[in-house]
């Protein structure tokens, strides 16, 4: 395989690297935003731990819907944090779920200029934390990958020029 296909392969991880790092980084930046907004009082409407099997296993995510009203105007919303996804261990959903399912009030945080984006809770959660890593290893595996293929690909000069011969 020629360099310019392998600059073409490669780029497709490198791609999926820095889109995952850019994900993880801007759920990042919103999770630690919505520390500062203002907050209102919300009821929950809806509220279950969501079980979705497939070929690897099975995760759990809380699902919610609540709504709350921010100068007289209602809103609904679903996001309990910036970044959260489920995950395979239902006990940290479940206790997720607990908390909500025994509260009579939740505070819900909104965006000022935005009140319609808003969440339940706030900062670098397990979620976002797990893809910035996963983004990382990916991205270092991928560089150092591309390092072993430049490297092997070209000719050994040092060895050639320091060859001594008679």
């Amino acid at each position: 395989m020629g360099m310019g296909c392998f600059a073409l392969f490669i780029s497709v991880f490198y791609l999926v690297g820095f889109g995952l790092l850019g994900y993880g980084a801007w759920s990042a930046w919103r999770s630690t935003q919505a520390a500062n907004w203002p907050t209102v009082s919300a009821n929950i409407a809806q509220l279950s731990v969501h079980e979705n099997s497939d070929s690897e296993g099975v995760t759990y995510e809380v699902k919610v819907l609540y709504q709350y009203a921010v100068d007289g105007v209602n809103y609904e919303g679903s996001r309990l944090a910036f970044g959260y996804a489920g995950s395979g261990s239902r006990k940290s959903h479940d206790e997720i779920h607990q908390k909500l399912k025994e509260a009579k009030a939740v505070r819900v945080r909104y965006d000022p200029a935005n009140p319609s984006e808003s969440c339940l809770s706030f900062g670098i959660n397990r979620s976002i934390q797990t893809i910035l890593t996963f983004a990382i290893f990916w991205l270092v595996f991928v560089i150092g990958f591309t390092l072993l293929v430049c490297i092997g690909s070209g000719r050994d000069r040092v060895l050639i020029d320091n060859l001594s011969v008679q």
